[in-house]
């Protein structure tokens, strides 16, 4: 059946398109009081005080990012 997917190689993806929403969203609000915009460093520390983001890593964050085409620098 052409509408079902076959499986992938690589390692499977920790996070769903709506948690990397989450990602992309926070990176879209205002920096942190005393910042003039996120940096990878900042929004890594924000997203593991959220559930379900404890482990995420500045590599993932980045990865989100570049993957939605956003620039912070």
């Amino acid at each position: 059946n052409a509408l079902v997917e076959k499986p992938r190689s690589g390692q499977p993806r920790k996070y769903t398109p709506a948690q990397e929403a989450e990602i992309i969203a926070m990176a879209c609000t205002d920096a942190p009081k005393g910042r003039k915009r996120w940096t990878i460093r900042l929004l890594t520390e924000r997203m593991k005080r959220r559930d379900e983001f404890e482990t995420i890593n500045r590599e993932t964050i980045r990865l989100v990012l570049k993957k939605a085409k956003l620039n912070l620098g």
